[in-house]
């Protein structure tokens, strides 16, 4: 079982696209992230990290959902054609499993119990659309270019708390 904890954290700047997607057309999501890399390093700017999927209002997994894919950057940066934005300071709640996406379902139901069972507070707000999140994450850490196992692929999740 993945450890689950709380940290606190700064605000965190990212360049991205928003959008409405669904699962099951998750290339589409999926095909945002090198123009988000090549619009980087065309700009000069080091991106610091892995892709961030941001998750703002999901119902469930065959819905479509909001999500903005980006990359995290050291500072706002302008870019023609992308959104610049933070995920805010304050506590998260993070789990960070090994297996890629295929261990995100499993870590995502296991969080959301451990933090009702801890009296946790999730920075969330339950509409008739779906739950609404200030900040939900998932960020790749390890490269697919350079370690294809997705088996072996680090992945943080992270929930802001209230």
């Amino acid at each position: 079982m993945t450890a689950f904890m709380v940290e606190d954290r700064a605000e965190r700047w990212w360049v991205g696209v928003s959008m409405t997607a669904e699962l099951a057309h998750w290339d589409r999501v999926n095909a945002h992230v090198p123009p988000i890399y090549g619009a980087l390093a065309q700009a000069g700017e080091t991106p610091l990290g892995g892709p961030i999927y941001q998750y703002r209002r999901l119902q469930t997994a065959a819905d479509p959902m909001d999500v903005v894919v980006s990359v995290p950057v050291a500072a706002p940066v302008e870019i023609a054609g992308f959104e610049t934005g933070s995920l805010p300071a304050g506590s998260y709640l993070v789990a960070r499993p090994h297996g890629g996406p295929d261990a995100l379902t499993q870590t995502h139901r296991a969080m959301w119990e451990w933090a009702q069972v801890q009296d946790l507070e999730l920075a969330i707000d339950e509409r008739a659309d779906g739950i609404h999140w200030q900040a939900r994450t998932e960020q790749f850490l390890t490269d697919p270019e350079t370690e294809p196992d997705r088996s072996k692929w680090a992945v943080e999740l992270a929930y802001l708390l209230r």
